[in-house]
């Protein structure tokens, strides 16, 4: 992966512009959140703090190579739960390694005080929606606005489809950065309807199949974490397929099936959300070490291979018809969530979109957002890696 730079001639062209252009975001400027709240920022913020480092490409997005030097605490998520994101990441931002650490706002990890009188103090709290409310009746929100730090929520885990481009919009507004929001919106919206359209093309009997997900597939050694709504789940009826957790986890966001429920229930389509963790001391857990290159392949193939040898995995039916996938999970918490929903696309229906392409689709997103060059492998269709 590498940092792109402007040609020579695109430099020259830049600096004839004005200094100021006339399409200059200016403040204060007011927001809505994803959570309804609405916040007036005064100035451009400068410092921002971010409650899940796995968020960071949305930094990156706005700032693009400039996204580190607005960084000033997060969470190290990242290092754990995406090593390989990590790693890549780094290369370009060495300065990540020092950004200082926050915890959990849902326990006693979050210091208050510590945040609030940091030596570079956040001007703007970047949080997910799923701790707003907490922070709220903790009197957390209550406290950062009293110091002059707002707090805007962002959501690409919860209703993903429906809060992506809010999350991203609303806070390229609240950075001065509306012009690069609303490009990021058109891309996606843009393939949204094309996913939209060809769904709606489709004869009835295509349609509906079965899809199973199983969370986060070699973490644990038991069977089976999933989702019914929300996070990777919220993707299958967009697709008109069923989620076959629907129904046993009757309305929950996730919970826990049988390997006889998932057998029993006999899904079509079996999706492996998975990725290479480290535990607390950093060796590499279970699990397929996919994601960001360098790529060891013979460490895939060897995951791969030992998640479907599990005895129960042979009695499914997606197992039996060679559907059996794994996406790289780091995206469900991601303004590149769109990657693995064209991923579940093609994998739920190979014939409709057999000329899409998510990978490519990865790429040019982080070109035409980021600035950058990626390379590496997000998903896969598990028989043809270990049959290789």
């Amino acid at each position: 992966m590498k940092k792109l730079f402007l040609s020579c001639s695109l430099l020259a062209a830049s600096m004839l512009l004005p200094t100021h252009s006339v399409f200059a975001d200016t403040f204060p400027v007011t927001v809505t959140d994803v959570a309804g709240r609405t916040i007036t920022i005064d100035k451009e913020p400068q410092n921002i703090a971010l409650s899940t480092g796995r968020v960071f490409p949305l930094l990156e997005m706005l700032y693009q190579e400039k996204a580190a030097d607005h960084l000033v605490a997060w969470r190290d998520d990242m290092v754990r739960s995406a090593p390989s994101m990590y790693a890549n990441y780094i290369k370009d931002y060495p300065q990540l390694k020092d950004v200082l650490h926050i915890g959990k706002i849902k326990s006693s990890e979050f210091d208050t005080e510590r945040f609030i009188n940091m030596e570079r103090k956040p001007d703007l709290f970047v949080v997910d929606i799923s701790n707003i409310k907490l922070a709220q009746d903790k009197g957390l929100l209550k406290k950062l606005d009293q110091a002059g730090i707002k707090v805007l929520a962002i959501d690409f885990r919860e209703n993903p489809i429906i809060n992506t481009v809010q999350s991203v919009t609303s806070l390229a507004a609240a950075l001065g950065k509306k012009e690069q929001g609303q490009k990021f919106a058109d891309y996606y919206q843009q393939h949204i309807e094309t996913l939209s359209n060809t769904i709606a093309l489709m004869p009835k009997e295509k349609l509906n199949q079965k899809v199973f997900i199983e969370r986060a597939a070699g973490y644990r050694s038991s069977c089976c974490h999933t989702f019914a709504t929300g996070n990777m789940g919220a993707y299958i009826p967009f697709l008109k397929a069923t989620n076959i957790a629907e129904k046993p986890l009757k309305g929950a966001i996730t919970g826990q099936m049988s390997a006889e429920s998932v057998i029993t229930l006999q899904s079509d389509v079996y999706i492996m959300q998975t990725a290479g963790w480290l535990d607390k001391e950093g060796t590499p857990k279970a699990g397929i070490p996919f994601g960001y290159a360098p790529l060891n392949k013979n460490a895939i193939h060897q995951a791969t291979e030992d998640l479907m040898k599990r005895r129960w995995m042979e009695a499914t039916k997606a197992y039996q018809t060679k559907r059996v996938y794994s996406i790289y999970m780091p995206f469900y918490n991601s303004p590149y969530n769109l990657v693995a929903l064209e991923y579940f696309a093609k994998w739920i229906y190979p014939e409709q979109f057999k000329d899409l392409d998510p990978a490519e689709t990865f790429k040019e997103m982080n070109l035409r957002f980021g600035n950058r060059k990626v390379e590496g492998s997000f998903g896969q269709d598990n028989f043809k890696v270990i049959q290789k």
